[in-house]
């Protein structure tokens, strides 16, 4: 119907939904069950109602993280993962990094220079499916942040900077290994060597986020002249 209402039953039809529940009433109900739905007609309704009413759809709760505002961020696309992470020289900024923090299990065609508002968001206590938080980024026009955008944003971001939001996950970008585990890139510290790692982060694709891990996402700034 136009007015997205759903239409309810006819006369017709209560004329033989009725019959139809005679007919299919147990002949052999013990005589003294029979006798107290006849005299308990309010649970005989709300037994017939629950069992004949469609599920009322219900709503998932909606997503609501803590978010940490990281300032804003140049990225620039023409360098390789290799020549970014070449030129770190700052163990505070990335002091080590997986070998597998490569263009060829990360490749990134774009060119050019972005500037993006930068944030880490976190889900608490729950754990996270991927597909969940890149849903909240739709929802909330945001991206999820790739390898290139986080070596860039860490590079101008020396420990302690992004210390309260470690370990801090690139999930806009995965690659699935010989194991069938999809891979991902995320940094962390240990606050006692002062410096910064770029770990790889395995996990199945059935397995959800870890527990307290914060998501690096990124809204995209226009030209000042656009």
């Amino acid at each position: 119907m136009s007015n997205g209402t759903v239409p309810t039953i006819t006369p017709g039809q209560v004329k033989d939904l009725g019959s139809a529940l005679i007919q299919a009433i147990p002949t052999d109900i013990p005589a003294d069950v029979a006798q107290g739905w006849i005299g308990n007609k309010a649970a005989l309704h709300r037994l017939l109602r629950n069992h004949l009413m469609p599920p009322t759809p219900t709503e998932k709760p909606k997503l609501e993280p803590t978010i940490v505002e990281l300032g804003e961020f140049e990225v620039n696309y023409d360098e390789t993962i290799a020549g970014k992470l070449a030129g770190i020289t700052d163990p505070k900024c990335i002091g080590w990094h997986t070998a597998s923090a490569t263009d060829e299990h990360f490749p990134d065609a774009r060119k050019g220079k972005k500037r993006f508002k930068a944030s880490a968001i976190s889900f608490s206590d729950r754990l996270m499916h991927d597909e969940d938080v890149e849903q909240w980024c739709k929802d909330n026009k945001k991206i999820r942040a790739t390898p290139k955008e986080g070596i860039d944003i860490a590079h101008v971001s020396p420990y302690p900077k992004l210390g309260d939001v470690m370990p801090l996950k690139m999930a806009g970008q995965f690659f699935v290994d010989a194991h069938d585990y999809r891979c991902s890139l995320y940094f962390s510290d240990d606050g006692v060597e002062v410096k910064r790692y770029l770990n790889l982060d395995q996990r199945v694709p059935s397995v959800q986020c870890g527990v307290y891990s914060w998501f690096l996402v990124l809204e995209e700034r226009l030209p000042s002249n656009a």
